[in-house]
């Protein structure tokens, strides 16, 4: 009987917790929305991005995958640039992409991050 007992415990533990897990869904990539802009020609050259969290968590360590392609829609070039410190929800978080030439543009993707915690809204 104890046992039987202790096994409904662990199953009703076991449920509360996924369902708990099920009702904070964790971020995933379109979490995010990306911005960038290139520096007026008054300052150092270079493109300053911006990630917009959208999600309920705090996360850091984000690294955004920066394709750059050109007038005629081909990628020229690929690199991978890290975010610096920690995205707050519904914040925005600075970061630096390297310059491009006229007429090239950035599709800019997350690729990866870590939580840290869910915040309350």
């Amino acid at each position: 009987m104890r046992r039987r007992a202790l096994l409904l415990a662990a199953t009703i533990l076991l449920g509360a917790a996924a369902s708990a897990e099920a009702q904070a869904p964790r971020p995933t990539a379109e979490s995010f929305r990306i911005e960038w802009a290139r520096r007026p020609p008054s300052m150092r050259p270079g493109v300053d991005g911006y990630i917009n969290n959208d999600s309920r968590w705090r996360v850091t360590n984000i690294r955004v995958r920066a394709v750059v392609v050109d007038a005629a829609g081909i990628a020229v070039r690929e690199s991978t640039v890290s975010v610096w410190g920690n995205a707050v929800p519904g914040t925005r978080t600075f970061f630096v992409l390297p310059s491009i030439g006229e007429g090239e543009i950035y599709q800019l993707t997350v690729v990866s991050f870590d939580l840290i915690s869910e915040q309350n809204p």
